[in-house]
């Protein structure tokens, strides 16, 4: 009977990736090949970090409009698409994290 030996090096553990998420449903033909999507393989650190600014970027149009509005100034269309696509791209992004976690593959089959 064998018997596990003590070790001091650490057990090498990796690091969670995003898989594929497209978002803003744009396709770019008949295939279905979107304009916008999460590419697979990337760092899950990464891509949360990416999250993050573009959330803390969205609080400030957010602000901005308020603040706009609150004075009497008109809202236009394009600031709403804007708010529009920055949330499905933090959405899409914290998504393809969590899609990539080990427990998520399991529970899926992969």
């Amino acid at each position: 009977m064998s018997r596990p030996e003590n070790s001091k090096t650490q057990g090498v553990t990796q690091l969670p990736l995003t898989v594929r998420s497209d978002f803003s449903n744009t396709p770019i033909d008949n295939r279905g090949l979107m304009v916008f999507g999460v590419t697979a393989g990337i760092n899950a650190e990464d891509a949360l970090q990416a999250a993050r600014t573009l959330s803390s970027g969205l609080g400030q149009i957010c602000d901005h409009m308020h603040d706009s509005l609150n004075m009497g100034e008109m809202a236009y269309c394009d600031g709403m698409k804007t708010l529009a696509f920055i949330t499905e791209a933090v959405s899409a992004l914290v998504w393809s994290v969590q899609r990539g976690l080990p427990q998520a593959q399991e529970e899926s089959g992969k």
